[in-house]
């Protein structure tokens, strides 16, 4: 059984992750969704000089504490009520729903529940309560860097309605590891149609290096079972937005995917010239693979 960690605020974003993860989970193999939700727990500062109004302070924030705590539980029993109607009107059976609510940082909460209850996959919205993207120095990129599992980042809207995914991967120059992530995608969406375009972006000039790259992992696609789902590219540019956008458009994509480097997220990235912001703004899903 996989086990899917998703962690949740609560905001109308939620329900877009937990359609998604139902969708890519599929109907043939049994699926743990682990809903997840750390609240803040930490105290206010409080000034120790005022006479009594420390202890004051501190009775006030644990009793907001614990207000968070059990608004935070009553959020949850709500979400895990609705998962389960949406479930039984889809007639779907092969899921077994768990959830958990914990005070602290949601960075550490979200990699420590990981490896405890070995998950396989976390699934993560990219916009928070208020719709303030949480890709934008906060939780999801902080994930992202830190867990050793993929992890796929989902837009609010309608993706969960997908009947094929058409990732765009981001070619990172190195065949043997871009091949053996490549099939780590088909493995992680064995339950979904996938064709997966292999894609290197680059505006140096040096198109007959990259292209040789390109040729050599291709060959490495020729003798798997993958080969007639898989399509490679490579393209010399210096519009990288048009580029981007044409590319996306002409080959159907709906889904981004990278490698994560624990040292920075985006640092081989297609290239040195296309950060974060060229990606967020295209608003599809994205999954971050890892060394």
């Amino acid at each position: 059984m996989r086990t899917f960690l998703l962690p949740v605020d609560f905001s109308d974003h939620s329900v877009s992750t937990y359609k998604y993860a139902i969708n890519i989970a599929g109907t043939s193999e049994r699926t743990r969704l682990y809903f997840h939700h750390t609240f803040n727990d930490q105290l206010l500062n409080t000034d120790p000089v005022m006479d009594n109004s420390f202890d004051d302070s501190s009775m006030l924030n644990m009793e907001l504490i614990d207000e968070f705590r059990k608004q935070s539980l009553s959020n949850m029993k709500k979400l895990i009520s609705t998962v389960k109607q949406y479930l039984d009107v889809m007639n779907l059976s092969n899921f077994v729903i768990e959830s958990s609510v914990e005070g602290g940082n949601p960075n550490w909460e979200i990699i420590d529940l990981c490896n405890e209850i070995n998950a396989d996959l976390i699934i993560m919205g990219t916009r928070g309560e208020g719709k303030k993207d949480i890709f934008q120095g906060s939780v999801a990129k902080k994930i992202m860097n830190k867990a050793s599992i993929p992890v796929i980042a989902v837009p609010f809207g309608d993706f969960e309605k997908s009947t094929k995914i058409n990732v765009m991967y981001a070619c990172n120059s190195n065949k043997n590891n871009d091949y053996m992530k490549i099939q780590s995608l088909f493995k992680l969406l064995i339950n979904i149609q996938l064709h997966v375009y292999v894609v290197h972006f680059h505006f140096e000039g040096k198109k007959d290096k990259h292209e040789f790259l390109i040729e050599e992992l291709k060959e490495l696609f020729y003798e798997s079972v993958y080969l007639n789902s898989v399509s490679f590219s490579t393209i010399d540019t210096s519009d990288k937005e048009t580029s981007m956008d044409n590319f996306i458009k002409h080959n159907d994509i709906n889904t981004i995917s990278f490698i994560a480097h624990k040292s920075n997220i985006f640092k081989h990235m297609f290239s040195a010239e296309l950060t974060k912001h060229d990606f967020f703004r295209l608003d599809l899903p994205m999954i971050a693979l890892h060394d």
